[in-house]
């Protein structure tokens, strides 16, 4: 049998839907041995038929399978054994344990067990509204939320993420806690919008404007691809394909929805209806543009990166089958989804200080924009060295995200969005293009336990840093690295960005209303990406501490997406049809998002049952409610739009209705309940100066009392405390600075 990371592990897991599920399914993934208790009546998942018409349907639920395949399962009458053997607890339902010798008990919940808002009644849509995932995508329609329960995979990775950290934790006869909340959860994968509406408004702008991505989806002569300017550059290659270079001037008027924005879409609409979203995608690629296809059930599938990595499994039974996405990662010598070879785990002596579950690990941070940058603040909030390399020629360019060029010649030390994904990091600078940087970034290799990158596959193998060059520096090295398509595959040096991860994954195509297009999500792919590198790190350190062995982690990013994004594959491969994006609504409730009194101000609620359907009929002053769900949402509107909406969640909320204001970013840093749990934490920038971070969505007791430990550092900061470090003399560093090859201030040639 071949070894498996988490060899050994023993899990118990008493939750049932997506969260609980998905946390128990990225540990199997990983060689843990994760049993499953449920009630008689069997989780809900279980009774939902996948096909059309069917009636409920225990057996046949892929979704289900997709879950909790490769779990032992038990009843409720073997938990309490069950538990005092285990190693971790993923519990969704607040299990009492008691003092045990060493568990781990992952508790997730909606606000977190431990906060004032513990008992408020929600569901995942009133979940994604409070926490501003639900957004504009039309100016004559309500928001609209992401699909395919998307936002309910998030807290399951947060929740495996916290009991990998955890268990560096654990003291002998201590349960150690880990409380995650799913409100935190989703503010996390956000691009830090509370700091973006501080930073307008400081800057005497509209703080609710939202800028749209350029392109974005559009519609092609065969189908929906996305076009997703990230630079300036980007947006000027776009132009010249298009034959519309005179709008070359004007992205900042289009991106903020100026009246030239309509003008340069109908220019641009004959040139894409005469190719085809293969031709669109293939031109932008050999320009180098991000662009991708908006992939639905059926062409996910057919996708040839997909297709050629072996990504889509088929798992089945006697009398049926169906394609589900396999593990969102790729481990060289724990290989993901393994067969488990049964063997007892000796546990870890716990670090000498909970609040820095991660000390003594030196991380060296390739990374650039966001996704390998969340999983390198993470590692060093928790006590990790980290050391992010920059280079003065090229510094990463997400400092360029969120701040103005008017601002000043330091305009890059601005970005709020490259300050809150790089607090706990020293920041160093060497030009790679030169043999003495090199040269220099290898030595620091040779000091690292771990590499972290996110750069299309041939930038590292052209500096000699990919994983075989860094075993030959280190034997034990565990290199991670995060390509947007995967190591191999006709996609591999393919260029993108979030959203060509939602695009390619299916997260565009199940987001927005039936009969309109498909929305980006424009929020989780990055970060959550970062996560799931972070789960299967862990992993890796884990194995390494049994035997010494390092190895290479590969996150192909669009494999995570489609991870997270399973239903729509699952649903067309077991039953041949896709179906229409689902706007606001869910199977099995009644539910939207209305108007208030005000034109900026929504408001999410959800009946789940026939009673709440009853207590939402007396709210309105009515005998009941239409059973046609656009009857009932204009009955519902009818009486949102004639009062302000924190009325309507509070006449709702008497009668224990889920409903939430839809928040926007000016209001984040104002939700109840984030200050009594810690989640905002301020730091002094020295540029810009006092700021209120967004934390981790997990509390952990015993273990870290802060989620984060300093400011994000300017550019070069620490070049000589680091390049120090390794036996460089100030005339050293002197002749460095000369040649270009370390800098403190960004260059232009």
């Amino acid at each position: 049998m071949t070894p498996t990371a988490l060899s050994g592990l023993r899990v118990v897991e008493i939750a049932d839907e997506i969260s609980g599920p998905y946390c128990g399914k990225l540990l199997v993934d990983l060689g843990a041995d994760v049993t499953k208790v449920e009630a008689p009546e069997g989780d809900p998942l279980r009774r939902w038929g996948p096909f059309p018409g069917d009636e409920p349907d225990r057996d046949r639920a892929g979704l289900f399978e997709y879950l909790n395949a490769g779990k032992h399962k038990a009843t409720p009458d073997d938990a309490r054994e069950l538990i005092a053997g285990a190693d971790v607890l993923i519990d969704g339902h607040g299990i009492d344990v008691q003092q045990h010798s060493r568990l781990v008990a992952v508790r997730i919940s909606n606000f977190g067990r431990h906060g004032p808002l513990r008992d408020r009644a929600a569901t995942p849509l009133t979940m994604q509204a409070l926490a501003g995932w639900i957004s504009a995508r039309d100016p004559d329609r309500p928001p609209v939320q992401a699909g395919a329960r998307i936002a309910e995979y998030v807290a399951g990775a947060y929740a495996a993420l916290g009991a990998l950290t955890a268990l560096r934790i654990a003291p002998v006869g201590q349960v150690t806690e880990v409380d995650v909340s799913v409100l935190e959860a989703l503010l996390s994968t956000l691009p830090y919008p509370m700091l973006m509406a501080e930073r307008m408004r400081a800057l005497g702008l509209p703080t609710n404007v939202r800028q749209a991505p350029m392109l974005g989806v559009v519609r092609a002569a065969d189908g929906w691809v996305g076009i997703n300017c990230l630079t300036g550059q980007h947006w000027l290659d776009v132009c010249d394909m298009l034959e519309l270079s005179e709008f070359g001037e004007q992205q900042f008027a289009i991106m903020m929805g100026g009246p030239e924005r309509a003008e340069f879409y109908a220019a641009a609409q004959p040139w894409l209806d005469e190719r085809t979203v293969d031709d669109i995608v293939e031109l932008c690629q050999a320009l180098r543009i991000p662009a991708a296809p908006v992939a639905d059930g059926a062409h996910a599938l057919d996708n040839p990166q997909y297709a050629k990595r072996g990504f889509f499994v088929e798992r089945g039974g006697k009398d049926w089958s169906f394609r589900q996405p396999g593990p969102p990662f790729r481990l060289s010598k724990t290989p993901a989804g393994a067969t488990r070879k049964a063997q007892p785990r000796r546990p870890a002596e716990p670090v000498a200080d909970p609040s820095q579950p991660f000390a003594g690990l030196k991380v060296l941070d390739l990374t650039t924009f966001w996704a390998g940058g969340y999983l390198t603040c993470y590692l060093g909030a928790f006590g990790a060295d980290v050391v992010k390399l920059e280079s003065v020629q090229r510094p990463d360019g997400f400092r360029y995200s969120g701040a103005q060029p008017f601002e000043g010649e330091d305009w890059y030390e601005r970005s709020p969005l490259w300050q809150a994904t790089n607090l706990n990091k020293r920041d160093i600078t060497l030009d790679l293009s030169s043999p003495r940087g090199r040269e220099l970034a290898r030595q620091l290799a040779a000091h690292a336990d771990i590499v972290v990158e996110n750069y299309s596959p041939r930038v590292v193998e052209q500096f000699g840093l990919d994983y075989d060059s860094l075993v030959a520096l280190r034997p034990d090295i565990i290199a991670v690295r995060m390509p947007g398509f995967g190591l191999d595959g006709p996609w591999r040096d393919y260029v993108g960005w979030a959203l060509n991860i939602e695009q390619v994954s299916g997260m565009t195509a199940v987001t927005g209303y039936p009969d309109g297009p498909p929305c980006n999500v424009q929020g989780p792919a990055d970060p959550i990406v970062g996560v799931h590198a972070g789960v299967a790190l862990l992993a890796a350190l884990e194995h390494r501490r049994r035997t010494g062995e390092g190895q290479l982690i590969e996150i192909a990013q669009i494999e995570v997406g489609a991870a997270i994004t399973a239903e729509p594959v699952i649903d067309f491969s077991m039953n041949g049809v896709v179906r229409p994006r689902e706007g606001n609504r869910r199977r099995g409730v009644w539910q939207g998002v209305y108007p208030t009194d005000s034109d900026d101000t929504w408001v999410a609620l959800t009946a789940r049952d026939d009673d709440e359907r009853a207590r939402l009929a007396d709210a309105l002053g009515v005998a009941g409610l239409p059973d046609d769900h656009d009857d009932f949402d204009e009955a519902v509107a009818a009486w949102t739009r004639t009062q302000p909406g924190s009325k309507v969640v509070a006449a709702l909320r008497e009668r224990n209705i889920p409903a939430e204001v839809v928040t926007t970013p000016e209001h984040m840093y104002e939700l109840p309940g984030l200050d009594a749990r810690g989640f905002y934490e301020e730091f002094d920038h020295p540029v810009t100066g006092s700021h209120r971070y967004p934390g981790w969505p997990m509390r952990m007791v015993p273990g870290p009392t802060r989620h984060h430990r300093f400011a994000a550092p300017t550019l070069g900061q620490h070049n000589d405390e680091v390049l120090g470090g390794l036996g460089l003399s100030d005339d050293d560093l002197d002749v460095l600075r000369r040649d270009r090859v370390i800098g403190e201030r960004v260059i232009n040639s």
